[in-house]
């Protein structure tokens, strides 16, 4: 059983994530990426399962995660890649990029959205645990262990043994719109998983949004919506 807290990393966490291999599957990511045509700031960009092969497909990436562990693995595959180490919610890098991209439900609070608008020229990229599946009925690998207003305690099972509790902010897609423009945000597409003929049957939906904050209005040119 591991743990995500940022604020006390479980060594484990680390060494579960690395344990993964990495993604085959790489949209909508790498279109994206490739439409903002400049350096991509991955939040949570963790041990690299989604980081490296977008990186050996060309793109430029600064990566951010709270967990060293997950540095210390993510360093060794890709040397050349800057890397930060720091909480989401205190992030300050002082410069903005075309795109901001926060997999793995990293996004879900709004302390940690407003912190990706204020780094993006130009969108936002994210990915969300859906309620709809989540609540909606038993999973063999997902389990929640109790659920009350925005959030849920859940656990998840993955190859190997491993099992990872973590508390997760339940964000609807319905609700999606007045979060992003309490962050400066502008909905472009939401959509859930290739393969499921509804949104509300995703285990995941993703999102892209772009900034409206009027300094940046010209910069989205370099950041065309592409599903």
């Amino acid at each position: 059983m591991v743990r995500d807290d940022p604020r006390e990393p479980d060594p484990g966490f680390a060494e579960l994530y690395a344990s993964l291999p990495d993604a085959t599957h790489l949209e909508p990511w790498l279109g994206w990426c490739r439409a903002a045509d400049g350096p991509v700031l991955y939040l949570g960009i963790g041990a690299g399962r989604l980081a490296v092969p977008l990186a050996a497909a060309g793109v430029e990436l600064t990566g951010v995660d709270a967990h060293p562990g997950m540095l210390e693995r993510l360093r060794e595959r890709l040397p050349g890649v800057e890397l930060v180490h720091a909480l989401i919610e205190d992030l300050d890098l002082g410069r903005r990029f075309p795109l901001v991209i926060g997999p793995s439900s990293i996004l879900g609070d709004a302390r940690r959205l407003a912190v990706a608008a204020r780094h993006s020229a130009a969108c936002v990229a994210f990915e969300q645990m859906n309620p709809h599946w989540l609540l909606g009925g038993e999973h063999p690998t997902v389990r929640v262990q109790e659920s009350a207003g925005e959030r849920a305690e859940i656990e998840v099972d993955y190859p190997g043994g491993w099992t990872h509790r973590a508390a997760v902010t339940l964000c609807w897609p319905e609700d999606v719109e007045s979060q992003l423009a309490r962050a400066g945000l502008t909905l472009e597409i939401m959509r859930g998983q290739d393969g499921h003929s509804g949104l509300t049957e995703s285990p995941t939906y993703f999102v892209l949004a772009r900034v409206t904050d009027s300094r940046t209005a010209g910069a989205t040119s370099s950041a065309k919506r592409r599903s």
